[in-house]
């Protein structure tokens, strides 16, 4: 290739790459080897509404002060230093206060003939709040009972294990209340799914108000509920499981029908009967079937 042909060429390179930057739907930034603002194409302005006379030359530090939900910039500045790149995820605030988080690239510009400490470094942000969003609905709806909006089986498990977790280090007590409804056959088999998952529906609505915030409620399956007691006491589990008690106390009018349903209850506490959180589970859904046999409508304790 000739002098004349090798300039065209690298022309032409230097006008695509232009073209590439300035068309892109990521947002960029070129800055400089003392981390000032050299330039940002389009996207950039379009996702933070900074254009670049409002941040041309200045340093990295106080562009991300403008938008950057928290300060990272001498780490940042640092592995870049350090390692030539960076990679992460920012929470970002556009000047119009639209928020999103971003996934950032910082890589070096490697030009060739040129020193790389004589280089600069390309920005690029990633909005990944769409993706993030799906994650959180896959999350939910594999995390979520769909019928009651409690948590389900996976969830609840780990609600327990991080239960117990947290009531090791601070010395507390979890209590497990395992429930059951009475008569809810009756209803299913007389009445219909229809009406039983309405009962479902408002059993899980009643539930939630009987505890704190701090509890969790779950749906196990059928008319099977457990609910976890964190940072608790035994007159503290006797109140809710009364309450609940009283709570669930339900008549059904249908069809010319009158059908009652209650709730049996059975307990264990960490780490008084065990600390294993099978092992709770276990003794909470036989202490349920005790409650049932003297008579239903009651809770019972786990006793060794």
């Amino acid at each position: 290739m000739g002098m004349v042909e090798d300039r065209k060429w690298h022309a032409n390179n230097l006008q695509l790459e232009f073209y590439i930057f300035q068309s892109s739907s990521a947002a960029m930034m070129i800055i400089d080897t003392e981390f000032k603002i050299v330039n940002i194409n389009p996207a950039f302005t379009a996702i933070t509404g900074f254009c670049v006379t409002e941040i041309e030359n200045k340093r990295l530090k106080k562009v991300f002060d403008l938008f950057v939900n928290y300060e990272l910039e001498t780490e940042i500045v640092s592995e870049v230093n350090d390692k030539g790149f960076w990679r992460g995820e920012l929470d970002i605030c556009s000047k119009y206060q639209n928020n999103f988080t971003a996934v950032v690239l910082i890589d070096s510009i490697k030009i060739e003939n040129t020193p790389l400490e004589n280089c600069g470094f390309v920005v690029i942000f990633l909005d990944i709040t769409e993706h993030q969003q799906r994650e959180d609905e896959l999350r939910y709806h594999a995390e979520i009972d769909p019928l009651t909006r409690l948590a389900n089986r996976k969830l609840f498990f780990q609600q327990f294990d991080n239960a117990i977790a947290l009531a090791k280090r601070s010395d507390d007590n979890v209590a497990i209340l395992y429930l059951d409804l009475d008569g809810f056959k009756q209803v299913n088999d007389r009445l219909g799914h229809g009406i039983g998952d309405e009962i479902l529906i408002e059993v899980a609505k009643r539930l939630k108000q009987c505890v704190r915030e701090s509890d969790t409620v779950a749906r196990l399956g059928g008319d099977e509920f457990v609910i976890i007691l964190n940072r608790t006491s035994k007159l503290l589990v006797h109140e809710t499981a009364q309450r609940i008690i009283d709570s669930l106390t339900i008549t059904v009018n249908e069809k010319g029908l009158e059908l009652n349903i209650s709730s049996s209850i059975g307990i264990a506490i960490y780490p008084d009967d065990s600390e294993n959180p099978l092992m709770l589970l276990k003794f909470a859904d036989a202490a349920m079937y005790c409650a049932k046999k003297k008579g239903k409508h009651q809770y019972c304790w786990h006793v060794d």
